[in-house]
């Protein structure tokens, strides 16, 4: 509850000042997309405009709004919905990350796969890719707000991994080798999953590469 009220106040209070800088908005491309441009499975993440190097040399910079903890989404799956209010120390962090979510949300939408070894990030593609979740991001001065909402449980389970290893591993600890495709495999094979399994299996298939391919951010 209290995380919920600080991440609506800070959202409205960006809204206020006018001083919002989207990423841009999603739009659903349907199912079934999974046969096209898989032959840029090996895209890497970390390609002009990703800025996962100075993220994860600063990530001890970043924290929750108002507070010194390491940053975590706020989860509500009634509403399908995971909220971030992250506070970098300075401007150009805040920039920086918000320049990083803009590439990759790019690069999701172009059907393209950072970490393409990694189960879990080739599941948050497919979702991404189909439309079966949207993402807005929002920048004022060192503030940055991160909203993602989900269509299905299935894509809620999926953004909501991928937040727990973002909060835990990237945010805590800067590391972007953890491979959670075992985290993938259990919620594909749960029942929030049954309709999209086969394509969702077919997609992964196509585009998984063994770890170590790519350049330095799939390896």
């Amino acid at each position: 509850m209290q995380k919920n009220k600080l991440y609506n106040t800070v959202a409205f209070s960006l809204l206020t000042a006018g001083l919002l800088v989207g990423c841009g908005s999603d739009t659903s491309k349907g199912n079934n997309n999974t046969q096209q441009n898989h032959g840029n499975a090996d895209s890497d993440s970390e390609g002009q405009g990703s800025n996962i190097p100075y993220l994860r040399d600063h990530h001890s910079e970043y924290k929750e709004h108002g507070g010194s903890m390491v940053p975590s989404g706020v989860k509500d799956a009634n509403s399908m919905t995971i909220n971030w209010t992250i506070a970098a120390d300075t401007l150009e962090g805040a920039t920086k990350l918000k320049e990083h979510l803009a590439f990759m949300e790019a690069r999701l939408q172009e059907d393209k796969n950072p970490h393409a070894w990694d189960k879990l990030f080739l599941m948050e593609a497919y979702m991404k890719y189909n439309g079966y979740y949207t993402t807005s991001v929002e920048q004022a001065n060192t503030s940055v707000v991160v909203s993602k909402q989900a269509t299905t449980a299935c894509a809620y389970e999926i953004i909501s991994a991928h937040a727990d290893a973002v909060s835990g591993d990237f945010f805590g600890k800067g590391d972007i080798k953890v491979d959670y495709s075992t985290r993938a495999e259990s919620i594909l094979a749960s029942g929030a999953c049954d309709a999209v399994r086969t394509d969702a299996e077919n997609y992964i298939r196509q585009r998984q590469k063994t770890k170590g391919h790519g350049k330095d951010g799939d390896k």
